[in-house]
């Protein structure tokens, strides 16, 4: 199952905070790098996402609930398909439709 995940910091974190947010941050970066296609964090903003590739949503829940920033967070999960897959899916409906109007 894939799914892009962005993350937009939603609430302050108090500075004291922060050198052991970081680490747990890397920390869990590394404990899921396998699962993540792509890393990256927007240019300028307090937000960032990823393309994450697990085994099913109950996997996704763990990864995001573990994440120390998710509770300072807004994060948006959305599930995406290969574009090439999609694609041929969107044909093959349009051919359908088109037989079921006559065409």
């Amino acid at each position: 199952m894939r799914v892009l995940l962005l993350a937009r910091s939603k609430y302050f974190i108090p500075l004291e905070q922060m050198p052991m947010m970081t680490q747990g941050f890397t920390a869990w970066r590394a404990q899921y790098r396998d699962k993540m296609e792509a890393f990256f964090f927007f240019a300028g903003r307090s937000a960032g996402g990823g393309i994450l590739n697990v085994a099913d949503e109950a996997d996704l829940n763990q990864i995001v609930n573990e994440w120390p920033f998710a509770i300072y967070s807004d994060v948006e999960i959305i599930p995406i398909v290969d574009g090439d897959v999609a694609l041929k899916q969107f044909h093959d409906l349009i051919e359908k439709m088109s037989a079921q109007l006559g065409g």
